[in-house]
């Protein structure tokens, strides 16, 4: 299953919970991006509790989901934060950076709610040394190929706004790679045949880790415009499909065109016609 906006909570009772509300961001390789960070105040710890001292910022919980659909690929991971003595106030930011090329620079992912400081809702909490604020944020609808990772920054401020400590921590990185089909075509041959006519070969590949069919595949500029489908292109492989139409006329255009329509859940529809022209000869 995918990440949603409803990410699971367990209520604890005395807890506060609520919900961020949804963002969508516009970034290249990114239709939309969806943050929903849920923020949870724990009662203080009890006596009983273990006489070692806990962590005061931690990241746990990470979650990387691949997926073939877009809006179901997503990461998460959940931030733990404990107050510093004198706590007035506990902040969190939460960064999500992206790497396109492979040993390329991580890039920041903007957005409202990614980038910004937060707050609990209760503005008291971290006032109280057990306090625990504890932090769930997924994000959903990644574009790919791409690494991701969050970078999380942690800060305490005293009852005069001045910081008593700040901490910065980063997530294990986030591989969704691009699982769809990707179809192109990538030759158009012409042959003259003994009847007058040409043979049109078009070699249709897909570049995708998804095998995709059927496929439509057109010929324009050989006489009446063509269209002809082919059962399945494998993932990674490629098909022909041979068109007998009219013999080509030197100086014409001969347009090949697969997916026309769209049908196939392609990642670049770019690269779906190749243009070329008539050979001289005619067909050979």
């Amino acid at each position: 299953m995918g990440l949603t906006n409803t990410w699971p909570h367990r209520r604890i009772p005395g807890s506060e919970l609520f919900r961020a509300p949804l963002v969508r961001v516009g970034v290249p390789r990114i239709r939309y991006l969806i943050a929903a960070g849920a923020i949870a105040a724990l009662c203080p710890a009890s006596a009983s509790a273990a006489s070692s001292a806990p962590p005061r910022d931690q990241l746990r919980s990470f979650i990387c989901q691949k997926a073939l659909d877009p809006p179901a690929r997503g990461v998460s991971i959940q931030a733990v934060m404990r107050p510093l003595t004198g706590t007035a106030k506990m902040q969190m930011r939460f960064d999500l950076m992206r790497q396109t090329k492979p040993g390329g620079a991580f890039r920041l992912v903007r957005g409202r709610l990614l980038g910004d400081w937060i707050l609990p809702q209760d503005s008291t909490l971290g006032q109280r040394p057990g306090d625990v604020w504890v932090v769930n944020h997924p994000v959903v609808d990644l574009g790919a190929p791409a690494r991701y990772r969050f970078r999380v920054s942690f800060r305490w401020i005293d009852a005069h706004g001045h910081q008593l400590g700040g901490a910065v921590q980063s997530s294990p990185t986030c591989w969704q790679p691009e699982l769809r089909s990707d179809l192109l075509v990538r030759s158009l041959t012409v042959s003259r045949l003994a009847s007058g006519q040409d043979a049109y070969v078009a070699v249709i590949g897909n570049r995708g880790q998804s095998g995709a069919g059927p496929v439509e595949v057109d010929l324009a500029g050989a006489g009446p415009h063509q269209a002809a489908t082919i059962a399945s292109v494998g993932a990674r492989s490629t098909a022909r499909h041979r068109f007998v139409a009219p013999a080509c006329r030197p100086g014409a255009v001969l347009t090949v065109t697969v997916d026309r329509s769209h049908t196939v859940d392609e990642y670049d529809f770019a690269n779906n016609t190749l243009t070329v022209p008539c050979p001289a000869s005619g067909g050979t």
